[in-house]
């Protein structure tokens, strides 16, 4: 296709893929087999196309990621990315670099915490329902994450971990926000968010192409 990749042909998943905090299911170790299961499903409907996974805050759990290292290494196809994924002049991660100003060694101090996370109890979660079918998780989330701000957050953190990024890309996407948004321009780079899949939340998966080059991350 005169050299350009067709977005279909590859799949990125920006983090956040399984919430091992708020699982419904027994335990965790029966949500990371449930998590595998899952991928290994999408894996073989691609049938051997690219899907690159980045994690994100509340998939980045120890248990998952030792098992999920492993399992990538048997299905070729699958590409894991802990921060960030450079490919053609498309720039994707997960966003929770955006939750305040962070450099590189920030951002893993606090993915570190995250690290150690625990799955809650089923009170626990019946209360973070209530409070997504009441519209207040969408309204903590407009207030921290406006969206100039948001984008001059991630700026900030692409700036630490990746100097002359406005130089080498034309478009990142991220998520987390639960925020979708499309097109932001900032320093001659648009920013693009996926939103969130969660309940009374927005969700906008978002095709992308890009030229073939040599993928960093």
């Amino acid at each position: 296709m005169k050299g350009e990749i067709i977005a279909a042909d590859i799949l990125v998943l920006n983090g956040d893929v399984f919430d091992f905090r708020w699982s419904a299911l027994p335990d965790m170790r029966a949500t990371i087999n449930a998590s595998l299961d899952w991928l290994d499903g999408l894996v073989a409907l691609r049938m051997g196309r690219p899907t690159h996974y980045l994690l994100g805050n509340h998939d980045c759990v120890t248990g998952f990621t030792e098992q999920l290292s492993g399992f990538a290494q048997a299905r070729p196809s699958l590409i894991c990315h802990e921060s960030f994924h450079h490919l053609g002049r498309n720039l994707f991660l997960h966003g929770d670099c955006a939750n305040r100003r962070m450099d590189g060694a920030s951002h893993r101090r606090f993915r570190e915490t995250w690290s150690r996370d625990r799955q809650r109890s089923a009170l626990s979660g019946a209360l973070y329902d209530a409070a997504d079918a009441l519209g207040a998780s969408r309204k903590v989330h407009d207030l921290w994450f406006p969206q100039r701000t948001t984008v001059r957050r991630v700026a900030h953190h692409l700036d630490h971990i990746l100097p002359g990024w406005r130089e080498e890309i034309d478009h990142c996407y991220f998520g987390h926000t639960h925020l979708p948004f499309t097109g932001h321009g900032h320093d001659g780079v648009m920013f693009h968010n996926t939103g969130s899949a969660i309940r009374d939340m927005e969700f906008q998966p978002l095709a992308f192409t890009c030229p073939p080059s040599k993928a960093r991350s």
